[in-house]
């Protein structure tokens, strides 16, 4: 039997990859009964994978910098190199904070003790959160990251699994270790520097409440619903086995000749694909007088059908400033973000649909409901139907 941790082997790290991501209920069993040790599941996997989202960083911030209600930071070269290494050390640093935090913790909801087991989940768990950190290199796409919380879902089903938790004490294990493991961070990123952490880069924490914790970057987080959320994914993760993208021919069609006063100019589209999970896209460029819009239509395929996990937690982030606001909010079960500067008249709105899909409208417009109402112009119950 091929060892899935052997870097000679990277196929088998591919395989690992999607079957935690697709079947984790499947997986777990196979991985507790792997021989290993702490130092092969950092060095053959762990070092391997929290390289994505540190050269994603370094790669966005020399190429494309980081903008925000119209300013625009580009870091030069050092900066970037710094930041990227950073947020790979603390991402390391992060996978030993749940590993321990969890060996520690376990006895006290009836799991058993057992380090290496620990670092497994630890490892294996953080995969989620490493893949979505890819999408933090593209301008637009950075509302992905909050696949990454999909990494909350492993860590749920891998404790009875793997630390013997029972079954109906896993969710408040679940919660108990990310709040402890989010403020053991805070507290090791005020030596460190910036953090990193495991569950989509925050940095830092404000006090859980009313079965609520607000974590920064993503927002408020309903700990009550994990329950919910983990049967969504469950389907979810079910589901996406069989998901293929869809032809980008077929989302090309769906642009509309017009959003309002907005009149078509050029189209592209793309598909991609990548350790057997795939994606495709669809772009148009719209134009009135010397405003620009445009609008792209994403399926990305089985990693999408995880998009669930965030409206099921019910997250909500909201920043106002003097000139705007950036929001992300669940509305009928999917994850919609929006951003908008009044005195640039220039901002985005994007929706996921059918926890599949993804509906992005940005640029200029005379106000940000002229914006979304570009938006509401594409079929979106169409767009549903291409993933039946």
């Amino acid at each position: 039997m091929t060892n899935p941790n052997s870097v000679e082997n990277p196929s088998a790290i591919v395989a690992r990859v999607q079957s935690i991501l697709l079947k984790p209920k499947e997986e777990w069993p196979v991985i507790e009964a792997e021989p290993t040790s702490i130092s092969e599941l950092f060095l053959r996997y762990a070092l391997l994978l929290a390289a994505i989202p540190a050269l994603a960083s370094f790669l966005r911030g020399i190429l494309f910098g980081y903008s925000a209600l119209g300013f625009t930071y580009r870091p030069g070269f050092v900066a970037s190199l710094g930041m990227g290494i950073t947020q790979y050390v603390m991402s390391l640093l992060s996978v030993a904070i749940i590993a321990l935090i969890t060996d520690f913790i376990v006895g006290q909801f009836g799991g058993t003790s057992n380090r290496i087991n620990a670092f497994k989940l630890a490892v294996y768990g953080s995969t989620a959160a490493w893949l979505a950190g890819i999408f933090m290199l593209i301008p637009g796409l950075g509302f992905l990251g909050i696949l990454g919380l999909y990494s909350i879902y492993l860590l749920y089903t891998g404790l009875p699994v793997l630390m013997k938790v029972p079954q109906e004490k896993a969710i408040m294990c679940t919660a108990a270790i990310t709040v402890l493991a989010i403020i053991v961070s805070f507290v090791a990123s005020a030596i460190i520097g910036p953090v990193s952490s495991l569950f989509g880069g925050m940095n830092r924490l404000d006090a859980p409440s009313s079965g609520t914790m607000t974590v920064p970057g993503v927002g408020t987080i309903d700990t009550g619903k994990l329950e919910d959320a983990s049967k969504k994914m469950e389907a979810a993760a079910n589901n996406a086995q069989n998901a293929k993208p869809v032809d980008p021919v077929a989302l090309k069609a769906l642009l509309p000749a017009s959003l309002g006063a907005y009149t078509r100019g050029e189209m592209e589209s793309t598909s991609m694909g990548a350790a057997g999970v795939g994606g495709s896209q669809a772009s148009g460029s719209y134009s009135s007088g010397d405003k620009q819009l445009r609008v792209e239509l994403t399926d990305m395929a089985a990693v999408g059908a995880l998009t669930g996990l965030g409206a099921a937690l019910n997250v909500n982030s909201s920043k106002e400033t003097a000139s705007g606001f950036e929001r992300t909010r669940s509305e009928n079960g999917q994850m919609v973000t929006e951003k908008w500067d009044n005195d640039a008249k220039n901002g985005s709105y994007s929706t996921t649909v059918a926890n599949r899909f993804m509906v992005t409208v940005e640029g200029d417009a005379s106000s940000f409901d002229e914006l979304k109402a570009a938006a509401s112009t594409i079929d979106m119950g169409k767009l549903a139907s291409l993933a039946e």
